[in-house]
């Protein structure tokens, strides 16, 4: 029963991305997680012709480009998903594949080959996944069982061989975190050559297990407006920590500088751009080939050690992957953002 949205409202020509919908709610139990309590753990989604509709209202408008499934975890309904797929690829191929799409899900898409390929094949080219954390124990405590049980670093590799590229979501602040995690963390961000990984600092949302259990524990803070800071990621910790709250933030601390120094960061572009096996070359779109030189102003401005190590990454990539040149780029604009 959603109406179709006003897209023509958009000055589409400034946004980088448009955003659909196909489903909502997630199957899991995160204890720090909301989606659940907001929309429950059964998914329920709009039916193919409503997307299609949408993907149309965008189409004849003009857009062309990338489009962002805002799913929680477009796999949550994965038999519905699996029947969308098909009418979604045929949409795409009729019109010459005019979008490319990111999303969201949980990792054990990459146990689920077919799958892996179909939406390859219907022209995915990324994904976020929560992580969360390397560590078993905090995994296990914070009800994320779906990332145990398995080599986080051969999933990862499975999911960017399938031609789809990894985001990824960490958490430091658990209260399983016996003491500093930041080695561990940085070893597995590194292991999985995921370029760009979303690290924050736990906090407790309303509605949550967490929320709830830390409140029952006399540790939860007053309620404040963490809206007001404007960052989701450094916006955490609004509780009393079982490790000293110090030792969290230079963990916290300790992560970022690692994982975003040019040689560390374009080092994992590099290996990316290696295994990202895309089945569909990026169409050029306009504004692509001046977004690409005000890139090339940028990352020269940032100094000749960034400099340096993009043009290392950007060489290797167009000698033995050309297909993956567009996206090894787009990770590199990225780092412009993060770095």
């Amino acid at each position: 029963k959603s109406p179709l949205p006003r897209f023509d409202l958009l000055k589409l020509d400034q946004y980088l991305h448009v955003g659909v919908q196909f489903s909502r709610g997630c199957p899991f139990s995160c204890e720090f997680c909301d989606i659940i309590e907001l929309y429950g753990r059964v998914p329920r989604t709009k039916t193919n012709a409503q997307v299609m509709a949408e993907l149309d209202a965008l189409y004849n408008l003009g857009y062309r480009g990338h489009v962002d499934f805002v799913d929680d975890n477009l796999i949550g309904n994965k038999k519905a998903l699996k029947k969308f797929l098909p009418d979604l690829k045929r949409w795409q191929a009729e019109r010459k594949f005019p979008f490319e799409f990111s999303t969201e899900a949980s990792i054990n898409l990459a146990d689920d080959p077919d799958l892996l390929h179909s939406l390859s094949d219907t022209n995915f080219f990324a994904i976020f996944v929560g992580i969360e954390s390397p560590d078993t124990d905090t995994l296990v405590m914070t009800q994320k069982k779906q990332n145990t049980r398995r080599s986080l670093q051969q999933s990862i590799e499975t999911i960017h061989r399938a031609g789809i590229f990894v985001n990824a979501g960490f958490i430091v602040g658990f209260d399983s975190e016996k003491s500093s995690v930041a080695a561990g963390m940085i070893a597995c961000i590194e292991d999985t050559a995921i370029p760009v990984c979303m690290v924050g600092l736990l906090y407790a949302l309303p509605t949550t297990q967490l929320t709830r259990r830390l409140l029952a524990e006399g540790r939860l803070f007053p309620a404040d407006d963490q809206t007001q800071s404007g960052d989701q990621c450094t916006a955490g910790l609004n509780f009393e920590t079982k490790r000293p709250r110090r030792d969290v933030l230079n963990d916290y601390r300790t992560v970022l500088k690692a994982i975003y120094d040019p040689v560390a960061y374009f080092g994992r572009v590099r290996r990316l751009g290696r295994m990202l096996k895309r089945e569909r070359a990026h169409r050029m779109i306009k504004g692509d080939l001046r977004s690409f030189a005000r890139l090339i102003l940028r990352i020269h401005r940032a100094g000749p050690g960034t400099a340096g190590q993009f043009w290392r990454m950007l060489i290797d990539c167009a000698l033995h992957n050309p297909k993956a040149v567009p996206y090894v780029i787009m990770t590199s604009a990225l780092y412009l953002h993060l770095g």
